[in-house]
């Protein structure tokens, strides 16, 4: 099993030396919580909410990715939002540590339309745990011996518009590009080019408590295929979520060879306010593609509390 976490660490690091993307960790919940995309839309649930995600991508695939996040937003003042975040990633035996401080300005356009401008700042730390490799890292690969733990800053931004039933944003991650230091043979960093995200969605009322949430996700690093994320989810009674997604990869902007193998899934969605402050989510993930013989999905689960008792819009 560690030969096989080893193996992941390699090609992670081998494609750091050929300068390919390192793709940053992305949620099946982000529609609920989607500070981690933009940092537009800290404060914008009118209230203090923190919240608890963890994510287990290939269950059963040893080395596969896993993912902690935890985030709190709220406002400071009249238009001032402020927010945090902290991301633990993990690919085999490589993993990142990301620390993010969001700041969003909200004002008013229209009497029901709210824009916001964000900007974060923060610094992730990159580096390897050897203890999952044991004594395989200088016979499979003696670059691995040169591994450093390195702190590199970053910073982030994003404008979101929403108002009763339409939001869209338009976010950059990772503006400040990390590169391995392949003069020096020291591959202490896998490359990281800014990521563009752009979300739109909406509410179609069914019925006096149900409505129809229709959204999408596009996001690319124009190295890679274009992730997109189409979602349809029902709202009952603004206290239970249900839906489903489709994940999938698209050959726009890139000159990625035709033939490459796209990355296809459907996620199955719940959200419930158990409480009038606690909010439980859980997805899982069926992937389309031959991995799925390897493994048995993705599982993730997130806890939200509102600090103070959110505001009904």
């Amino acid at each position: 099993m560690k030969k096989i976490t080893l193996i992941i660490s390699i090609l992670i690091i081998v494609s750091a030396n050929k300068a390919e993307s390192q793709q940053i960790p992305l949620f099946s919940q982000y529609m609920f919580n989607g500070t981690y995309i933009n940092p537009a839309y800290a404060g914008s649930k009118d209230a203090l909410f923190g919240n608890l995600l963890y994510r287990k991508q290939w269950v059963g695939f040893n080395g596969a990715p896993q993912t902690a996040m935890f985030s709190i937003d709220g406002s400071l003042a009249k238009g001032s939002n402020l927010g945090f975040i902290y991301v633990n990633d993990q690919i085999g035996a490589n993993y990142t540590n990301s620390f993010i401080v969001d700041y969003a300005f909200r004002f008013k356009v229209s009497d029901k339309g709210r824009l916001s401008f964000g900007l974060s700042g923060g610094f992730a730390n990159y580096g390897v745990n050897r203890s999952k490799l044991a004594n395989y890292e200088d016979k499979y690969d003696p670059n691995l011996a040169n591994t450093k733990n390195v702190w590199k800053p970053n910073i982030d931004a994003g404008v979101y518009f929403d108002m009763n039933n339409f939001y869209a944003g338009f976010s950059v991650l990772g503006i400040i590009a990390h590169k391995a230091d392949t003069e020096t043979k020291n591959m202490h960093i896998i490359r990281s080019d800014a990521n563009y995200f752009l979300t739109v969605g909406g509410a179609i009322p069914l019925s006096n408590k149900v409505k129809f949430l229709p959204s999408t996700l596009l996001k690319s690093d124009f190295k890679n295929p274009v992730n997109v994320d189409v979602n349809a989810m029902l709202e009952v009674d603004e206290k239970f979520w249900l839906g489903a997604s489709y994940r999938t990869g698209v050959l726009w902007f890139t000159d990625v060879d035709k033939g490459t193998r796209q990355y296809d899934a459907i996620s199955l969605i719940f959200e419930s306010l158990i409480t009038d402050r606690v909010r439980l989510g859980v997805a899982y993930d069926f992937d389309l593609t031959k991995i799925s013989n390897n493994n048995n999905g993705s599982i993730e689960v997130s806890v939200g509390y509102y600090f103070t008792k959110p505001k009904r819009k």
